[in-house]
């Protein structure tokens, strides 16, 4: 081995020294690097409510590894310029300079001159213990700031309670959104491969569940969420027709009843309505040939029809019309007649089978709507939203109002009352003896002695000098006065209590479309 091959494999030896100690001073500040970036990312995710207390760990933990692990490779593969190294060590290992004269003389001409200097830089080389110059420690500033950045994670970590719950009912509210918008589709699809609807009562069905749809879309907040829920709902029970649900029972009804008359003309059509098949039902009673019916026959569907006719006379008289008149022509022995009503018959009989279909989808989705308002409600903490969630039906405002005046405001007192007269504007007679109405006196505050058993009475001051009532003296009318302050001014402050009401279940369900609409009424332009 030659000198100058010597001085490269000591240069080597130290190079790899300097990669060691560059790679675990550049791991130490990466990881405080992603304990920094982890600590902002993890915050602002936590306060946004967008992190679970295992998805910020999650967060942490990768960022904490991935940081040194990356940055150490970095400094461990970087390339180290021999010269600039040795002009290190020269610097470091106190050498003056004789290792970077040594490397700067290698392509000269060989001389006794240089042989002896290069023997020189080995010698001083060999004596050198790099482990002195070159120690394997830790910056202590950035090891502080590296383990007050791990304690500012525990903090957040032990101390976010309160933030992680706050993400955990958003993430609730998120997926029951994106469970409602499922449910929105498979409606839409309901709706669309329904058979008994016309295209205009299919649009006329889906178009306001395509709008929430794309609102809950937009907008998957807890607050506007069940708002559009809501009012979705509303809009769709709008579309129902009881009467159409009391013409479907009534057709039901008769229709079991003439499918249990075996033979008669009117069999086949009373099948399909006791199974609810109106629209088969129709086309059995448009098909029926009149003509070839005997007398018996014709004087059986009569009396069939005037059935059917006194059945749906109170919830669909246009029917009940036409199924008269097919029986009077019946009756009559006019059969062109009689045709002629029974496939008039047959076609309202159709559109109600139509309507009634109609009525039921969008009660249906109704439902479905309120339902999963209330479930939005109840996966963002909100007790009457659980409440709401757990009952079938929530969504219709007639079957969860207050049963037997127990609605809002009403008392808890053991006795009942009924309400009386508005108070007039006449003032109250002093001396007037009541004419009815009597009861015993129930006293409700007893009133004691000031000091004392023996001390001073107290009493309150007439309502006025010489038995003048109040109010109804000379005293002049009060002048009207204007308000000094724009209501545009504290209307964001009792929208942002108004939200936190609904937020935190203060809000009756039943009330938060109406108060929703009142504040939309009040918002400035």
């Amino acid at each position: 081995m030659t000198t100058f091959d010597e001085l490269s494999r000591i240069l080597t030896h130290w190079q790899k020294r300097l990669r060691l100690q560059r790679t675990l001073s550049w791991s130490l500040r990466g990881l405080a690097f992603g304990f920094a970036l982890g600590l902002i990312l993890g915050t602002v995710g936590v306060l946004q409510a967008r992190l679970l207390r295992t998805e910020f760990l999650a967060l942490t933990a990768a960022l904490a590894l991935a940081a040194p692990l990356l940055a150490g490779i970095i400094a461990w593969l970087l390339p180290v310029d021999a010269l600039k190294s040795a002009r290190t060590f020269d610097r470091v290992f106190h050498l003056n300079e004789r290792i970077s004269t040594a490397l700067e003389m290698k392509d000269k001409p060989p001389s006794r001159m240089l042989q002896q200097q290069l023997e020189d830089a080995v010698a001083s080389a060999r004596s050198v213990n790099p482990r002195r110059g070159l120690p394997l420690k830790f910056n202590r500033l950035e090891a502080a700031s590296t383990l007050v950045l791990a304690a500012l994670l525990a903090l957040v970590w032990f101390r976010g309670g309160a933030w992680f719950q706050a993400s955990q009912q958003a993430r609730a509210v998120e997926e029951a959104v994106a469970a409602q918008e499922q449910k929105i589709e498979e409606l839409l699809t309901e709706i669309n491969n329904n058979d008994a609807l016309t295209d205009e009562q299919k649009e006329a069905l889906s178009e306001p569940l395509e709008q929430a749809l794309n609102e809950l879309e937009q907008n998957p907040s807890m607050e506007s969420s069940v708002s559009v829920l809501t009012s979705t709902g509303e809009q769709l029970q709008a579309m129902s027709d009881p009467q159409a649900e009391q013409t479907t029972q009534a057709l039901q009804q008769t229709g079991q009843e003439l499918a249990s008359q075996e033979g008669s003309p009117l069999e086949a059509a009373g099948g399909e309505l006791a199974n609810g098949n109106f629209i088969n039902a129709a086309a059995e009673l448009a098909n029926l040939d009149v003509s070839q019916l005997d007398a018996g026959e014709a004087q059986q569907l009569s009396d069939q029809l005037e059935q059917m006719a006194d059945a749906v006379e109170a919830a669909n008289p246009e029917l009940a019309e036409k199924l008269n008149q097919a029986a009077e022509a019946l009756q009559r022995g006019d059969y062109d007649a009689a045709q002629q009503a029974l496939d008039e018959a047959a076609q309202e009989m159709m559109q109600t089978g139509q309507q009634a279909a109609f009525s039921q989808q969008a009660s249906q989705a109704a439902q479905t709507m309120q339902e999963g308002a209330g479930q939005v409600m109840a996966a963002g903490g909100s007790q009457q939203g659980q409440a709401q969630a757990g009952q079938q039906g929530s969504g219709q405002s007639g079957e969860n109002s207050g049963n037997d005046g127990s609605g809002s405001g009403s008392g808890e007192a053991d006795g009942s009352s009924s309400p009386g007269d508005e108070a007039g504007s006449s003032p109250i007679e002093q001396d007037a003896v009541s004419d009815g109405g009597e009861s015993t006196y129930e006293q409700i505050y007893a009133p004691q002695f000031a000091g004392g058993e023996n001390g001073e009475s107290l009493g309150l001051p007439s309502s006025g000098e010489d038995g003048e009532t109040i109010g109804q003296g000379p005293a002049a009318p009060s002048e009207d006065g204007e308000s000094l302050v724009p209501y545009t001014e504290v209307y964001s402050q009792y929208e942002t209590i108004n939200q936190q009401a609904i937020e935190n279940g203060d809000v009756p369900f039943e009330f938060l479309q109406i108060i929703r609409n009142y504040f939309d009424s009040l918002k400035p332009k």
